[in-house]
C-alpha cells in the first residue's frame, strides 16, 4: 500500500471545488491517536462534526491511544476501505517516531496523504518556587550551575515535551535526566511536591498553577509570547535564539482507503472549519495556538520536524532498544 505514493512522495493536493452536501460516497472514519477527552480528541470531534455536515455522511471517531501514536497510525493504514479513513495524530507519529523506533508498522510519508495541520501545542517551562528560588532563565541557570555539576531532573509526559526538555538541556549545557509520566496531572502533582527540577508543561495544565502562584513560568518554548501569559518571555528572548519547540496536531488520510480527490475535498473543508471564527475560538479554548492550515503546510512541517526532532532525539539517546 506504500508503493502507490512512494515514487513521488505525497500526492499534490489542490483546492477542490466545494461539493454539495451529501456528495461523499462513503462515511468517514476518524482514528485519534490519543484518549477520549484530550485536546486532540475534542479537536478531532469538532472537525468530524463539520465533515459530516458538509459531506452528508456520518463521521465516526475511534480512539486508539498508545505507543506514541503508532497504534492509531497502524490502524489507519490497515483499515478496510468500507469508509474513508482519517488519522488525527501529530508530531510523534509523523516526525519523531521514525527516529525513536527502529521499525514502524507504517510509512509516515508513503502511507498517508496530508490533510491539514490543526493546531500547535507550545510548552511553558515551569519550576516549583518552594524548591527553586528563580524567576528567570538566568537565575535558574545560575542556581543549576551552583550545584557543583549535579544532575538535574525534568519531567515529560509526551514525545513533544520530552524533546523540549532535551533540547533545553542540550543548548543550556546542563546535566539532566528525564522522568517520564503518563499524564500531565501526575507530573504536575510531583512538580508541586518537589520531586524534580523543571517541567516543559502543556499550556492548559500550566496556566492555573501559574496564576495561583504554585509554580513559576520561566519561559515559553515557541518564538512568540502567549496571550494568556504575556509577561513570560520566550526562550529565544532569554538567550537561546534558535529555540522553537512545540508539538502539533494534524490530520492525514490513509492512502489505501481514501482517494486523493476525496482527500483534497476533505482538506478544503478542514481548512475552512479551522479558519472560521468558531474554529479559531475552539482551538484557543483548548490552550492551543491556531496555525496556517492546509495540506502543503503540513507536508513541509512534517519534513522539517522529522529532521530537526530526529537530531535532538539521537543526541539525547531517546531511541527505543
Amino acid at each position: 500500500m506504500a508503493a502507490a505514493a512512494a515514487a513521488g512522495g505525497w500526492p499534490a493536493l489542490g483546492r477542490a471545488q466545494t461539493p454539495a452536501p451529501g456528495s461523499l460516497e462513503k462515511s468517514v472514519r476518524v482514528i485519534v491517536a490519543y484518549g477520549a477527552g484530550s485536546a486532540t480528541d475534542t479537536l478531532a470531534r469538532f472537525l468530524a462534526d463539520r465533515i459530516a455536515k458538509r459531506g452528508g455522511r456520518p463521521a465516526v471517531v475511534e480512539n486508539k491511544p498508545g505507543a506514541d501514536g503508532n497504534i492509531a497510525a497502524e490502524a489507519a493504514v490497515r483499515a478496510p476501505n468500507d469508509m474513508y479513513t482519517l488519522l488525527v495524530s501529530g508530531s510523534s507519529t509523523h516526525a519523531a517516531n521514525a527516529s525513536i523506533y527502529k521499525k514502524l508498522p507504517f510509512d509516515p510519508e508513503a502511507d498517508f496523504t496530508p490533510i491539514s495541520n490543526l493546531a500547535s501545542a507550545p510548552f511553558i517551562l515551569l519550576v516549583n518556587p518552594q524548591r527553586i528560588q528563580a524567576r528567570s532563565i538566568k537565575e535558574f541557570l545560575d542556581w543549576a550551575r551552583a550545584g557543583g555539576g549535579r544532575d538535574l531532573s525534568f519531567a515529560s509526559t509526551s514525545v513533544g515535551n520530552r524533546v523540549a526538555g532535551e533540547r533545553f538541556r542540550q543548548v543550556a549545557n546542563l546535566k539532566a535526566v528525564n522522568v517520564q509520566y503518563r499524564a500531565s496531572s501526575q507530573a504536575m502533582t510531583d512538580l508541586l511536591g518537589g520531586q524534580f527540577d523543571f517541567y516543559f508543561c502543556d499550556v492548559a495544565t500550566a496556566i492555573p498553577q501559574v496564576k495561583a502562584g504554585k509554580t513559576v513560568a520561566l519561559a515559553v518554548s515557541v518564538r512568540g509570547r502567549l496571550a494568556a501569559l504575556p509577561e513570560v518571555p520566550t526562550l529565544a528572548e532569554s538567550g537561546f535564539a534558535d529555540f522553537d519547540v512545540a508539538s502539533w496536531i494534524a490530520m492525514w488520510s490513509a492512502l489505501a482507503s481514501t482517494p486523493p480527490n476525496v482527500s483534497a475535498t476533505l482538506a478544503q473543508w478542514v481548512s475552512e472549519a479551522l479558519d472560521s471564527p468558531e474554529g479559531r475560538e475552539f482551538v484557543a479554548g483548548k490552550g492551543l495556538l491556531t496555525v496556517k492550515s492546509g495540506a502543503a503546510t503540513l507536508a513541509a512541517l512534517q519534513r522539517r520536524d522529522t529532521t530537526v526532532w530526529g537530531k535532538i532525539i539521537r543526541e539525547a539517546g531517546m531511541q527505543q532498544p
